[in-house]
């Protein structure tokens, strides 16, 4: 989402979880959905009326990855100072949403946030 707002995104949604709908937050152009399974999946999902350039859509994509680098660095000093398994928990779990996210990959139409920059990448170099 930060890479959306950075690159002025007009509407920017967050999925979160799948299946019914139990919550819905509207704020501005930012809409947040919750399903009632809110731990299986995530997406961000970002439009705007003139065009991403590459760059923007790698700026975009590289946030997600970031930001679980930057939740493990924090719980890691939370957990050196008050240890507990929910902060490992959680710890562990951000580190490996950032190695797996990291890796590009497609499933279907599911993109891994590294595949989608490398695309973008080897998108530019052929279109420069």
């Amino acid at each position: 989402m930060l890479g959306a707002v950075f690159v002025k995104a007009d509407k920017i949604t967050i999925l979160l979880g799948r299946g019914k709908k139990v919550y819905k937050l509207y704020y501005k152009h930012i809409d947040i959905q919750i399903g009632w399974l809110f731990f299986t999946t995530g997406l961000t999902v970002s439009n705007r009326t003139i065009p991403y350039r590459s760059s923007e859509i790698v700026c975009i994509t590289l946030w997600g990855p970031l930001l679980n680098a930057i939740i493990v660095f924090i719980s890691y000093l939370i957990y050196q100072s008050i240890p507990n398994a929910y902060t490992l928990v959680f710890m562990l779990y951000n580190g490996w949403l950032f190695v797996i996210n990291c890796i590009p990959f497609k499933i279907g139409k599911q993109e891994s946030d590294g595949y989608i920059i490398i695309r973008e990448i080897v998108k530019k170099m052929y279109t420069s």
